[in-house]
């Protein structure tokens, strides 16, 4: 029979322990990450949470889904959320509102649009779909900025020549292009691996995802980073530890497409998605490459020409560790 005395050694041993795991929960930070739609940008912070990264360095995280960067960013720059999953085009915006926008951590390096159609459209580029309504997330976003700029290239005006219609995600892009409300629209990966994966219905018209874009990165404000120096430090070492574990085992995507898509079934759709994001897409460092940051002012410029666009220096974040 154990003695009393040993028995109040062991109670007290317990509670002195969960009152240091209590401490320890108390202490750990929950993130409220908005993400400008469901995307690949999204992966490598569900690896980071999945594979234990944030909660070595204290972190938790809750993700909000927005139908577009547009309202994503207006969310972070209220202070609605803490870090928004967007492209790096709306921290140039943040600049220039005066809130400092910057990229904490590059998520993606490439573009990740591609604008599809009917199968049996006739249109086999964009040119072929002048005069017809484009559907795009929402106004203000990446796609939008994608189509005029695409559309500006070719020498036409998107204004006049186009109707860009702001429908939102893959969803709702699938139902309009077969309802005829729209003639094509925009799609992200993995909702285009998707898309053509379940159905015969639907082609790709114009890819851009070749394009060398910095698609997705982790944004935050200055005044957030200011007042949480600590905890942006945690947030970049949890996600270049996931981005390397990315690169070192493309497999740990399939977990958190799963968590992300838990609709899709098909492995043959997984592994397509897989192959497409470590291709060159998924950042390897977290740190957005200096040539992409061009290409971003280059697409800014051709839109609004009177666009201030941030030095690159001035954009990253290179001292938090």
């Amino acid at each position: 029979m154990m003695s009393t005395s040993k028995k109040s050694i062991i109670v007290g041993a317990l509670l002195a322990l969960g009152g240091l795991m209590s401490t320890a929960q108390a202490q750990e930070t929950t993130l409220k990450i908005g993400a400008a739609q469901v995307s690949s940008g999204s992966l490598p912070v569900i690896v980071a949470d999945q594979e234990g990264l944030f909660k070595a360095e204290g972190l938790a995280y809750e993700r909000f889904d927005f139908k577009g960067g547009g309202p994503a960013v207006q969310a972070l720059a209220s202070g609605s959320i803490d870090l928004c999953i967007c492209a790096a085009e709306h921290a140039v915006r943040l600049q220039e509102k005066g809130l400092g926008g910057k990229v904490l951590v590059s998520l993606l390096d490439r573009h990740s649009y591609a604008m599809l159609s009917k199968a049996d459209s006739l249109a086999k580029s964009l040119i072929d779909l002048k005069g017809q309504k484009i559907g795009i997330t929402s106004a203000g976003s990446l796609t939008d900025t994608t189509m005029r700029y695409a559309i500006r290239k070719l020498g036409l005006d998107p204004d006049t020549d186009f109707e860009l219609i702001a429908v939102g995600r893959a969803g709702a892009q699938q139902a309009a292009i077969q309802a005829g409300v729209i003639a094509a629209g925009l799609f992200t990966t993995p909702d285009i691996q998707i898309t053509l994966g379940e159905s015969k219905d639907f082609k790709i018209v114009e890819d851009f995802r070749n394009l060398a874009y910095p698609t997705n990165g982790l944004i935050a404000t200055d005044a957030w980073i200011e007042k949480n120096p600590e905890t942006a430090a945690k947030v970049v070492r949890a996600l270049t530890a996931a981005l390397k574990k990315i690169q070192e085992d493309p497999m740990v995507l399939a977990g958190a497409l799963k968590e992300m898509f838990p609709e899709v079934k098909n492995d043959e759709i997984i592994q397509q998605i897989i192959k497409d994001v470590t291709n060159g897409a998924i950042s390897k460092d977290g740190v957005m490459p200096p040539e992409s940051y061009a290409v971003l002012g280059d697409m800014l410029r051709t839109v609004d020409p009177n666009v201030k666009i941030t030095a690159y220096d001035d954009i990253v974040v290179k001292t938090i560790q």
